[in-house]
């Protein structure tokens, strides 16, 4: 696959921008990108590199069981994945709770 002169500038780009310890804001301001220039080659370099690696993984899921616990007891759980967290009251909508869920698998 020959990767385009584009593809090869953001690449470098991108390399620099995590080189530097910048958030992607700062890094873009600095350097006179648009951040969302740098979103759209994110996810177009990491998603090609996800369809040539055949790395597509599936989510591992644990079984949990849910028992009706005293109102004192019940409280937040917070799910951390990478450099995220998921802050999920006892009264979280499920629907918006499995949508950013899939957010975050993919």
């Amino acid at each position: 696959m020959v990767k385009s002169a584009k593809r090869i500038e953001w690449e470098a780009r991108l390399k620099d921008w995590k080189d530097s310890g910048l958030s992607k804001a700062k890094w873009c301001r600095d350097n006179g990108f648009k951040e969302h220039q740098m979103y759209y080659w994110i996810q177009k370099i990491n998603g090609s590199e996800l369809q040539s690696n055949q790395k597509v993984t599936n989510a591992d899921f644990l079984k949990v069981s849910v028992t009706d616990e005293p109102d004192e007891l019940k409280g937040s759980v917070l799910i951390h994945f990478d450099r995220m967290s998921v802050e999920v009251q006892p009264d979280a909508d499920i629907g918006l709770l499995s949508k950013v869920l899939n957010v975050l698998q993919s």
